[in-house]
């Protein structure tokens, strides 16, 4: 499983695990699963006949809703695994309702009060923000992603139609969580957060303090090992024009001493000019502790630089 596989599932196994006491909060949470993650199968031939499949790969997922259903409507829904094969390679859960569905489905807001089906969000789940903040956890547990904190910070949620990815992007903005939609495909519809303070504060509001925790985590790493990369690639290319500029000092050196000779050098500039041929590798500051007296940085960088302008490189004077 790839890294952000692997983030997801602690993700949706710490939001799994929180049980809303509130009727309405659970109301809106098992809404957001039943929308975003279960399959609605209509038969019958008297009238239709309803069956609902809720389908996931996190056995956390499936305890949840299994627990709304029976606390909110005293059903015990069937539940099937199938096991992971070459197609799949992790197992899923199903939880498969025949009984009382169509209670179910109208108070998540799938079947409106006529029975005829409804898409989006019902606006009176999700009106009070404890409500809204239950429906945003129950889409990513039903069909939410996120990067691993050591990747750059990526949150999205699958949605099953155009108009419930709009509205839920809406809903996201009303708790101060900045969305977009998007389409990956035909009929691919999307949610995106992006930031990582934004990924942050979404998690936070759904419920998954250890998650944001470990996102923060994962950004100062990627940080102090940007900066590191960054004075490392500093340091190489302070590096090459050191070495660089020490050769071009030996380089004017020898053309001095040819043409000039040692005894064409002033005192103090063959002093300088002998340690440069002795040291090629040393800095200038080091050089300059090898004078007598001492000298500084730039004083020795001032008599190298009267060397290079004793004899130019195109054989010509100084005026």
């Amino acid at each position: 499983m790839s890294s952000r596989g692997e983030f997801t599932v602690r993700v949706k196994e710490e939001l799994a695990a929180l049980r809303p006491a509130a009727p309405a909060e659970r109301r809106a949470l098992l809404a957001a699963l039943l929308r975003f993650a279960a399959t609605l199968h209509i038969g019958g031939t008297l009238g239709p006949r309803y069956t609902l499949v809720l389908a996931t790969g996190s056995g956390g997922v499936t305890r949840l809703a299994f627990w709304l259903l029976q606390s909110g409507y005293g059903v015990r829904p069937d539940f099937r695994v199938r096991e992971a094969g070459a197609l799949a390679p992790r197992a899923r859960y199903e939880l498969v309702l025949a009984d009382r569905v169509e209670r179910v489905l109208t108070d998540s807001g799938i079947l409106d009060r006529a029975g005829r089906l409804s898409f989006g969000v019902a606006g009176g789940l999700v009106r009070r923000r404890e409500a809204a903040a239950c429906f945003a956890r129950g889409a990513f547990l039903g069909r939410g992603s996120v990067s691993a904190p050591t990747r750059e910070p990526h949150l999205e949620i699958g949605a099953p139609e155009e108009r419930t990815a709009a509205d839920l992007a809406a809903l996201l903005a009303r708790l101060g969580l900045p969305a977009r939609t998007g389409e990956r495909g035909p009929d691919e519809h999307r949610v995106v957060v992006k930031g990582g303070e934004a990924i942050g504060r979404a998690l936070l509001v759904m419920g998954a303090p250890a998650a944001y925790l470990a996102l923060e985590d994962g950004r100062i790493r990627r940080e102090v090992r940007r900066e590191a990369v960054r004075l490392a690639n500093a340091d190489h290319a302070n590096l090459r024009r050191s070495v660089a500029a020490a050769m071009a000092q030996v380089v004017a050196v020898e053309r001095a001493v040819s043409r000039l000779g040692w005894d064409g050098l002033p005192a103090d500039l063959a002093e300088v000019a002998a340690l440069r041929l002795a040291h090629p590798d040393a800095s200038l500051a080091e050089l300059g502790t090898m004078l007598d007296p001492p000298r500084s940085k730039g004083g020795v960088l001032g008599r190298l630089r009267r060397i290079e302008a004793l004899t130019p490189p195109d054989g010509g004077s100084e005026e």
